[in-house]
């Protein structure tokens, strides 16, 4: 048995100094006090106890609200995203069938018609003239 860490034989010598130092007539008066003081102990110690449970029970029903709330704005951000991905498809649908429809606008075939008249030279990306020996030369 222990009590705070102090074991049996360490609470009689306790209990023995208590009782010289006190007295016999004022041990009775002192023991009840230390009861008293423990109870006070005791209660004061259970009501804060609950406090800190009722303080947890509450942070948590705020947690698990804002959680739903949290949900439901994701669902709706969720949906609105998807309605408007839907509506950008059909969009761009629409405007390819219209493309199709009307054709290549003028300016898009003259430029295929002068790239046409080039041929594949026109393609090409002309690079710039090999200079003699190279950039590794430095100037002194």
């Amino acid at each position: 048995m222990e009590f705070f860490g102090i074991g049996l034989p360490e609470l009689v010598v306790i209990l023995v100094l208590t009782l010289i130092v006190v007295g016999p007539q004022r041990l009775p008066e002192v023991a009840a006090q230390i009861g008293r003081t423990i109870r006070e102990f005791r209660r004061y110690s259970s009501g804060v106890t609950k406090e800190l449970l009722d303080a947890v029970q509450d942070l948590e029903r705020e947690y698990q609200d804002l959680r739903g709330e949290l949900k439901a704005v994701s669902g709706e951000v969720r949906d609105k995203a998807e309605a408007f991905g839907r509506e950008l498809t059909s969009v761009a649908d629409s405007a390819r069938d219209k493309l199709q429809v009307e054709g290549p606008s003028p300016k898009a075939e003259a430029e295929a018609a002068a790239a046409g008249d080039n041929g594949a030279e026109s393609a090409e990306v002309p690079t710039a003239p090999a200079i003699p020996g190279g950039a590794e030369e430095s100037v002194d």
